[in-house]
């Protein structure tokens, strides 16, 4: 009878174990000012900060990324001042990583 009663609940949970949390920037190269990576020492997650201006004023991101951050860093280079390039970057913030946050994309169009 227990049996009957928990299956139902364990059921119910799992699809809850699908749920993949991303986040997509998108901005040209025009708009990037700067752009500065910090690797973390030990474990601590490597962290991209990005600098854009756009018309509403500057604005800073700082991405952090367990498993490092790959050829991101020629990317943005690239991109840099080019306004026909857009930049884009998606995070899992919800990997299974010790902190849980990977860079997925770095990728220019």
């Amino acid at each position: 009878m227990r049996l009957a009663l928990v299956l139902p609940l364990m059921l119910c949970a799992l699809p809850a174990l699908a749920y993949e949390h991303t986040v997509e920037y998108r901005f040209t190269g025009a708009e990037l000012v700067a752009f500065n990576v910090t690797e973390g020492p030990d474990e601590d997650p490597t962290v991209l900060s990005i600098g854009l201006q756009t018309d509403g004023g500057g604005v800073t991101l700082e991405i952090e990324s367990d498993l490092g951050l790959g050829d991101c860093a020629e990317v943005l280079t690239y991109a840099q001042g080019n306004p026909g390039v857009t930049v884009v970057l998606t995070a899992n913030l919800n990997a299974q990583t010790m902190n849980g946050v990977t860079l997925v994309q770095c990728s220019e169009r």
